[in-house]
């Protein structure tokens, strides 16, 4: 390291160790006559510094950022006096940043970081194709912005933007997809405002809620609009649903009352070999007098799921799951359905989805989605 940054070092190490005896010299070049020597080799017992693999400390190479952290971490565990916590409390504000990336807490700075605005987001290409229609690709784009306002309540928003080529010129829409405030209520996690809602697979809903969503353990409960389609044509929405692990198996109940129309469901997700996990879904629509079975398996090493719908007309309704291509609402469906799922690398996936049903066109769709 060079001159400068040692003196750092060896502040730091005077700063942080204790008084302990001389041993032998613990880097093979650090000379016993060198001015360091002495500050060097109470660091190195003291166990503030371990040098390089090969027993050699490299006092001429400069010291990096991430390498003063790692002192200043070692430094942290020490026992202190007042002036000597203070030094490295300082030491310890200037490599915070470095000491979160080694996990390490600095005391302030963790409930600082807290209340900070944490930023993430993903974006999603598509592509669709139905048999003898034209093809489609669009692309979304969402911003998170998630924060705490105080120790019991914290907030989220989300900006959407879609873009999507027509044969006139282009589409672009930007919009505040969900914008809700959290807390704790009477032992139920409560969340208040535009927030995401999925009961069991999607299918009996897959959208926005503007109104009031409560969780306790496997039970929630929502009421408010429906304005995640349309809100010009929003609904008054109640639903609930119940989810529990049954000898390995993952099943959850559901139940939706929006607008007029009244369904129920069922769906669960069971290992039957490793890597082999049956899926099977039910819904009924009680309003339409319909009902839609799915049942398949998933290859969990090959990312392949095979279903078989089986829906009659007007089971499905404009809040089902979109996914990649939404399912028909005022046709009766039945045939096979295959999905592939791939992690193409850290934070972004493919899938791919073909759907050959009765007396429809094929579908076939593809997404990318990535995460940052």
């Amino acid at each position: 390291m060079n001159k400068k940054l040692l003196k750092v070092a060896v502040t730091t190490a005077l700063a942080a160790s204790m008084a302990v005896p001389a041993f032998a010299n613990p880097f093979s070049d650090v000379p016993a006559k060198h001015w360091s020597y002495d500050a060097v080799n109470k660091l190195a017992q003291a166990g503030v510094v371990e040098g390089y693999g090969d027993g050699t400390f490299r006092g001429d190479k400069t010291v990096t950022r991430y390498e003063m952290a790692q002192i200043v971490a070692n430094a942290m565990t020490k026992s202190l006096n007042a002036d000597q916590k203070a030094t490295v409390d300082q030491l310890s504000k200037e490599f915070a940043t470095e000491l979160n990336t080694l996990g390490v807490k600095v005391e302030g700075m963790q409930d600082q970081i807290d209340k900070m605005v944490k930023i993430s987001g993903d974006a999603r290409v598509r592509y669709t194709n139905v048999e003898d229609e034209d093809d489609k690709t669009d692309l979304r784009t969402r911003v998170s912005f998630d924060g705490n306002i105080n120790e019991d309540v914290k907030y989220n928003a989300r900006l959407s933007g879609t873009f999507q080529p027509n044969e006139n010129n282009q589409t672009v829409g930007i919009k505040l997809d969900t914008a809700n405030v959290s807390f704790n209520a009477l032992g139920a996690d409560a969340t208040v405002g535009r927030q995401d809602v999925l009961l069991g697979s999607g299918i009996m809903f897959d959208d926005k809620l503007t109104g009031l969503g409560l969780q306790a353990g496997g039970l929630k409960l929502y009421a408010g609009n429906n304005t995640g389609t349309n809100d010009a044509d929003s609904e008054r929405m109640y639903a609930a649903e119940y989810g529990a692990n049954i000898f390995g198996a993952k099943i959850t109940a559901d139940y939706l009352k929006n607008g007029d129309n009244k369904a129920y469901g069922i769906n669960g997700s069971a290992p039957i070999t490793s890597g082999v996990t049956a899926l099977a879904d039910y819904v009924k629509n009680d309003s339409n007098d319909a009902d839609a079975t799915a049942f398949g398996v998933k290859l969990n090493k090959l990312g392949l799921t095979v279903l078989h719908r089986d829906a009659d007309a007007g089971v499905y309704n404009a809040y089902s799951s979109a996914d990649v291509i939404a399912l028909p609402t005022d046709q009766a469906i039945k045939g096979m359905e295959y999905q592939f799922d791939k992690s193409l690398t850290k934070n972004a996936d493919l899938k791919v989805k073909y759907q050959d049903f009765d007396n429809m066109n094929a579908r076939t769709s593809a997404a990318v989605n990535v995460k940052f």
